[in-house]
């Protein structure tokens, strides 16, 4: 084919090669699969919140008996579900206050001192100030106002769709105590009890059908500079001043790397990470680029008065631990869920970039399991991504229809100068010929004949046929530049050898 027939295809090809594929928003293929890996897990991270409760029965001395509320004791951690039907980890010091109560001295002594205060504060407000701590230790001290306390708690599992459910302690380890050792102490209501234990807790709530995080089946795989990731509502984030309350349930996610094995002051297995963790992700979930947990976070490193972090020096709980424990209860970890699937669905489809898919996905998942964060955070992603993939292919339709209407065109014109310039080849040497006769019989009739005399010069010179009237075009060199006027009806004959 020759190269100007070429040239238009050649444009086309080169244009269509730089319209641009949707691919999402440039991310790298790591970048991308870490984002899903996220998104499919944090539905199913869920905040707890501690709350003890006291009411106290005090004596100032020979006055009245009082019953004095104290603040509240709060705190909250990070858990995540691990079966559907409302079984979720978290660490054992995360519950420790709401499941012992009484038995934990420390907040036992907070809240009568609490109360003393309150109650017999007044009352030796003049003292010196020796002579009115002493005096206000000696209240808290006394053994019928420690016995005259009576506690309540309210142990609660937040969902990032606002729904909330009151929390019962299945199964229960506390938390590390290097006081302790591993040492066993009776409590009055709950039998023997682990002073330094694995620090988890698996609890149940009533709800069904929940978002799940998938367990690696153990952590041993795990290798020194693997990426990791953290999920869980540190309290740094959640009593910022500078946020709103109604992004408190929308978790957050730290990355980092496994930095080391290490095994704690009773011999077990702990993994080091640099993921930052603080107080408030204690419970939450740890997890490997394929979106298993992989662990929990339970310590971190503290300056010597422990009021502050070191980050990059922080800790995790095997996740056989959480298999250890669950099995005690009968329990097998599962995401065999309506609402797992649907959102697995949805998540896989919106990387693909299967926007209409995603958006029916979604939809599920929100009938399902209404008011996720991430459901509707991707939802409203997917339909803005699908309006403008939507226009994006309507241009490119455009444009490729103009480009084909006008290769159309290119090729017409190559494909009649083809046809033309074929003809005229072919109608090269079939000019008709007619005898001396019939010309003088048209020159005699008086039609409109033009004649030429195109013989070369020697045969002119030595032919007896001379051709009266004739043009005289003395060989190619001056029939090129030839020009004749010939009427409409008219025609020209040439004699030539």
């Amino acid at each position: 084919m020759a190269l100007g027939s070429r040239g238009p295809m050649l444009l086309l090809v080169a244009l269509f090669s730089a319209l641009p594929a949707w691919a999402g928003s440039g991310r790298g293929a790591g970048d991308a699969e870490l984002e899903a890996s996220i998104l499919l897990v944090r539905p199913a991270v869920v905040l707890i919140s501690s709350q003890v409760n006291a009411e106290v029965t005090i004596r100032c001395g020979a006055g009245p008996v009082q019953v004095v509320r104290p603040d509240p004791y709060y705190e909250t951690g990070s858990g995540f579900v691990v079966h559907p039907d409302g079984y979720v980890a978290t660490n054992g010091h995360v519950v420790a206050a709401s499941y012992r109560k009484k038995n934990d001295p420390t907040l036992v002594d907070g809240f009568v001192q609490a109360a003393a205060q309150k109650a017999c504060g007044p009352g030796v407000a003049m003292l010196p100030d020796g002579v009115r701590k002493a005096r206000l230790a000696a209240i808290a001290a006394d053994p019928r106002n420690r016995q005259g306390i009576r506690l309540t708690a309210e142990l609660q599992v937040h969902l990032s769709n606002g729904q909330i459910y009151p929390a019962q302690v299945l199964v229960y380890s506390p938390a590390i105590n290097p006081d302790a050792g591993s040492k066993q102490t009776a409590s009055q209501d709950m039998g023997p009890m682990e002073r330094s234990g694995k620090d988890i807790a698996l609890l149940k709530i009533a709800a069904t059908g929940l978002p799940v995080v998938p367990l690696a089946p153990n952590s041993l795989g795990l290798l020194v500079g693997e990426p990791l990731f953290v999920i869980g509502y540190p309290g740094v984030v959640l009593n910022h001043d500078f946020l709103s309350k109604q992004s408190a349930l929308d978790a957050s996610v730290t990355v980092g790397r496994v930095s080391g094995f290490k095994t704690d002051i009773t011999n077990r297995r702990v993994i080091q990470t640099d993921a930052a963790i603080t107080w408030g992700n204690s419970g939450g979930p740890a997890f490997n680029a394929h979106g298993e947990a992989v662990g929990v976070a339970t310590f971190i490193s503290t300056t010597l008065e422990g009021d502050q972090s070191i980050q990059g020096f922080n800790f995790l709980i095997p996740v056989e631990t959480v298999h250890e424990f669950a099995n005690k209860i009968g329990l097998a970890p599962s995401t065999d869920s309506p609402f797992a699937a649907a959102w697995a669905r949805a998540v896989h489809g919106f990387f693909r970039g299967d926007y209409a898919r995603t958006i029916q996905d979604l939809e599920a998942s929100e009938r399902l399991q209404p008011g996720f964060v991430d459901v509707g955070r991707l939802g409203a992603e997917a339909r803005m991504r699908a309006q403008s993939a939507s226009g994006s292919s309507r241009f490119h339709l455009w444009l490729g229809a103009g480009l084909m209407s006008s290769l159309g065109l290119v090729l017409l014109f190559v494909a009649v100068r083809h046809v033309v310039r074929y003809r005229l080849q072919r109608l090269r040497g079939v000019v008709p010929r007619i005898d001396p006769g019939d010309v003088r019989s048209r020159m005699e009739a008086g039609t409109g004949v033009t004649l030429i005399d195109a013989r070369k010069e020697a045969d002119l010179a030595t032919s007896p046929v001379q051709v009266a009237g004739a043009l005289r075009v003395d060989g190619q060199a001056n029939l090129d530049a030839l020009k004749v006027r010939v009427a409409p009806d008219g025609e020209v004959i040439a004699y030539c050898t």
